[in-house]
């Protein structure tokens, strides 16, 4: 199976997909958190389909994509290949993700169970960012590690099913050295300015976090074909969850700047990404 494009509406998917089938062009629906994604089943024809994607995505409300869903008649089979064949909660794990977004997310839960059974304090760990400048640069790990520490089982639950979902996205998309370079920079950068413009007890993946939503957000926005993307809905809810930590309203502490530096960062990369067509 090769993956074509994913579709914010299931609508939207289903009636490129009848159009696909329309013209010989085999294909599925397959439903994950919240998108619908066309998966090829011939890579030869994966050129084509590019074609009639962009041409689709131009114009969607073309009478020969409403033409097609009639024609098909296949109104049950949505369901079935939807299938919430997420069934296989294992194997669906394992398919949305690689190697490296699955290492990160085993770092994590290991760290939070020492964390949870108090084998060692977190803020005060060889694991967390340095307390005073001048910086020792012979412990230079310390500018990425807080990204691995967690102290709540809401917190690290968050962090780590939108590290699944979109860090696993861009590996399989735009490959892992792309999702190192991400990771690091925005580690890096949230630490940073959590560190100059608050203090150095903090951590979490949430910078992190923030930089791939930007990440996936603006490439989409920029590359319609792409297959790396965030619907408009779901980086607005983000972006909401973001403005309200900087009101202060919530019932926890967040650490804000890391949050809106990692976004930045993730823009940033997304948009110079795209200027090189890297």
């Amino acid at each position: 199976m090769i993956s074509l494009h994913r579709f914010e509406h299931l609508r939207l998917a289903q009636a490129f997909s009848d159009y696909l089938n329309s013209q010989k062009i085999s294909n599925t629906i397959q439903h994950s958190e919240f998108s619908y994604e066309i998966l090829l089943e011939q890579e030869q024809q994966l050129h084509i389909a590019e074609k009639a994607l962009a041409e689709f995505l131009a114009n969607p409300t073309q009478s020969k994509y409403l033409s097609a869903s009639w024609e098909s008649g296949d109104l049950k089979s949505a369901p079935d290949q939807l299938s919430y064949a997420n069934a296989d909660l294992f194997s669906n794990f394992k398919r949305q993700a690689g190697i490296l977004t699955h290492s990160l997310f085993a770092i994590c839960c290991i760290i939070y169970a020492l964390i949870a059974f108090g084998v060692f304090n977190p803020l005060n760990s060889f694991l967390a960012f340095y307390q005073q400048q001048p910086f020792d640069y012979l412990q230079s790990w310390r500018f990425i590690t807080p990204a691995l520490l967690h102290f709540s089982l809401l917190h690290i639950v968050f962090n780590l099913l939108w590290w699944w979902q979109l860090g696993g996205l861009v590996e399989k998309q735009h490959g892992k050295q792309r999702l190192i370079i991400l990771f690091l920079f925005s580690a890096v950068a949230s630490n940073l300015s959590q560190f100059f413009l608050v203090g150095p007890y903090f951590g979490g993946l949430s910078g992190v976090v923030y930089a791939l939503v930007g990440y996936c957000w603006l490439f989409g926005q920029l590359d319609k074909t792409s297959r790396v993307h965030l619907p408009n809905g779901m980086f607005a809810i983000l972006i909401g969850w973001l403005i309200l930590g900087f009101i202060d309203i919530l019932p926890t502490n967040l650490a804000n700047y890391a949050h809106l530096v990692g976004l930045l960062a993730g823009l940033m990369l997304a948009f110079v990404c795209h200027r090189l067509k890297l």
